[in-house]
């Protein structure tokens, strides 16, 4: 676990997402969860060590399996946007392994038969502020990298946690994005409203604004893509043409390659019949 600053620390040494915890005289707010029965063990008992309040939240960032899957094993309460609540209540209660969308980071590692889904118990529509502190923690909605996705603010010590807004080391998950609301929420990210700030990708750590740039770029360059494949017709090779060269954009383990393209793969195909009509 890393210190970044005043009462705020996150972790990055369990597969899946970067953790965050912000330490208030209320309580402990958590930010995701690890999605391994052992890594959830053991960030407990590193949770316990740290000075807070008696309560504990967890946010959750977006509902993807990285995320969600260890939130029960944590035992608290849980808040979320009210869509990743429909989207997981649109999930059946006990779902397949090999049913979910490939790509997870989840996926590369053991799974289990079944998965029983926590279905967070807190929802918010636009924003909410928590105030644990003499001055709140705010939770926005970010439906750029998903639709269900949130930012935790803590502008007193000018840390943001961003989630899947930025991805440096590997390829987004784009099949529930908009990318229109995604490029102007970083746009807004690498304006001078957050300067001075500590931002924390949820899959990466701190990253700088040169980052956010860089991930614009990416964004653009794939918004173009997807308009082209939209109007060629989405056939699968196409489809995974396209992904191939998104792909060269990424400095990644190349043990990942087929894996990394399967995610773009399929992230496209289901953008395209979200957003085009396919």
């Amino acid at each position: 676990m890393e210190q970044i600053g005043k009462n705020v620390y996150i972790e990055e040494s369990y597969p899946g997402v970067t953790l965050g915890v912000l330490t208030l005289p209320k309580g402990v707010l958590m930010i995701d969860a690890p999605f391994r029965s052992e890594d959830t063990q053991s960030w407990r008992g590193k949770l316990g060590n740290l000075e807070g309040g008696v309560d504990k939240l967890l946010v959750l960032l977006d509902p993807h399996i990285d995320r969600i899957l260890g939130v029960q094993a944590m035992g608290c309460n849980t808040l979320s946007h009210e869509l990743a609540v429909e989207i997981l209540h649109n999930r059946s209660g006990t779902i397949r392994a090999q049913d979910l969308d490939v790509g997870a980071d989840f996926d590369l590692y053991e799974q289990p038969t079944n998965i029983h889904w926590a279905i967070p118990k807190m929802t918010y529509t636009d924003q909410v502020l928590i105030y644990w502190d003499e001055d709140p923690v705010k939770v926005t909605h970010q439906p750029g990298s998903h639709l269900a996705a949130s930012w935790v603010q803590f502008a007193a010590n000018k840390v943001i946690f961003i989630g899947d807004s930025v991805v440096l080391n590997q390829p987004p998950f784009i099949g529930w994005s908009d990318l229109d609301l995604w490029i102007a929420a970083l746009q807004y990210l690498r304006s001078d409203a957050f300067k001075g700030y500590k931002i924390v990708a949820g899959r990466d750590g701190l990253v700088n604004r040169r980052a956010i740039g860089k991930m614009i770029t990416f964004l653009t360059r794939t918004k173009k893509i997807v308009a082209e494949l939209s109007l060629q017709g989405a056939q699968i090779d196409r489809i995974r043409s396209a992904a191939g060269g998104l792909l060269k954009n990424y400095n990644y383990e190349k043990d990942h390659s087929d894996f990394y393209l399967t995610r773009l793969s399929m992230g496209i195909e289901k953008y395209l019949h979200r957003h085009q009509g396919h």
